[in-house]
């Protein structure tokens, strides 16, 4: 059964400047925040100083301004990190949420996940290579007794306890007249072996690969982003301008079941649009589209 939480006495903890207007992925790696923005450039910021200047500004790997269509930009919608170090590199692999387009190509859905090695220069600013690129194919079994995992919008996630790679989508899309008439939606949460990195290239996954799969009753609208920490995934939803609430659900990976439904975000947000979340300090810290980081109350994360 689930718990709700009130999210209320969340505090905002820093703004920083954007050098792309939208910011979108989240993921922390001690005291530095790895923010994404549309198009695939990435901000570094240091949490500890609470410095509104990113230490370094770059481009991702997978950098995509829309090419050759719009649907292969990148619009880095989630990104957290894993727990392998590419060739010693302090700094583990990321795995970020690209794409834009909600349909599919031969190689698979748009939405697909670069595995990113950023690594940090000598005077300190920092850049990355796309060492793998895991897609999505719907279609290569035509039947099995999972349901497809996604309307083509998925997001990619790492259980780094666990060493598995999972699928966060829904069975329609999470935006209101998007469920047809008398059909029920469902947040579908699949688990596939985590792809080796060192085999680089592009990774194809179909219905084959799934070991698991778990779906939940949806009643929760405009999916964002999201983390995994202790094996129960974090996932944050809503866009209040346009008048979707926000709240982050947490899922038991072990249980297979939604567990947490964290409330009373929106004006605590400022009521701005919550676009991911990482852990900082045994804490969810969330970002938003406008350039801000705010924290959720401590216990938070243990009463999930």
């Amino acid at each position: 059964m689930k718990v709700l939480l009130d999210g209320s006495g969340s505090e905002y903890f820093m703004t920083y400047y954007r050098p792309v207007n939208n910011a979108q992925g989240l993921a922390i790696w001690g005291n530095w925040a790895f923010v994404m923005h549309d198009t695939g450039v990435c901000a570094v910021l240091d949490l500890s100083s609470r410095d509104p200047r990113p230490i370094s500004v770059f481009p991702l790997g997978s950098y995509n301004s829309g090419k050759p269509s719009r649907e292969y930009l990148n619009h880095a919608n989630s990104c957290m990190f894993g727990a392998t170090h590419w060739q010693n590199n302090p700094i583990p692999l990321l795995y970020v949420t690209i794409g834009s387009g909600t349909g599919s190509d031969e190689d698979g859905y748009f939405y697909r996940c670069a595995v990113e090695n950023i690594q940090q220069r000598q005077d300190g600013s920092f850049f990355s290579e796309t060492v793998q690129t895991i897609c999505y194919r719907p279609d290569r079994i035509p039947h099995n007794e999972f349901e497809s995992p996604c309307w083509g919008c998925p997001c990619f996630l790492v259980d780094n306890d666990a060493g598995f790679l999972y699928i966060f989508s829904a069975r329609y899309r999470t935006k209101r007249g998007c469920t047809p008439v008398g059909k029920d939606n469902a947040f579908i949460i699949t688990k596939f072996n985590l792809p080796d990195p060192t085999k680089g290239g592009m990774i194809y996954l179909g219905p084959e690969d799934i070991l698991d799969q778990f779906c939940v009753p949806s009643d929760v609208l405009f999916t964002q982003g999201g983390t995994i920490y202790n094996s129960k995934l974090y996932y944050t939803f809503g866009c209040p301008q346009s008048g979707y609430p926000l709240r982050i659900l947490a899922f038991d990976l072990q249980r297979k079941t939604l567990c947490a439904q964290v409330e009373n975000l929106t004006e605590a947000f400022r009521g701005e649009e919550i676009e991911c979340c990482g852990i900082y300090k045994d804490r969810l810290i969330c970002n938003t589209c406008n350039g801000n980081l705010f924290l959720l109350e401590e216990g938070i994360i243990e009463l999930t």
